[in-house]
């Protein structure tokens, strides 16, 4: 299966999840809302057997976390 990569960026007013493959971005007010979702995202995505990787942004669009799930 391909890798699938989240990343979670700064947008104007709040939160960008975006994915590669692209689907849908999703907009969250809360930073904490849109890692907690692109976490639960990833974790489900693993059990359908994608390896996937979740980059967390800062404002300064600096990256400051970066977790690996691997596909079960």
């Amino acid at each position: 299966m391909k890798d699938v990569q989240l990343q979670v960026q700064p947008a104007s007013g709040g939160w960008w999840i975006e994915c590669d493959p692209p689907i849908e971005p999703t907009f969250f007010h809360s930073g904490a809302r849109a890692e907690t979702v692109a976490r639960n995202l990833a974790i489900h995505l693993s059990g359908a057997g994608h390896d996937v990787r979740v980059l967390i942004e800062d404002r300064a669009n600096q990256g400051v976390a970066t977790q690996r799930y691997f596909a079960l």
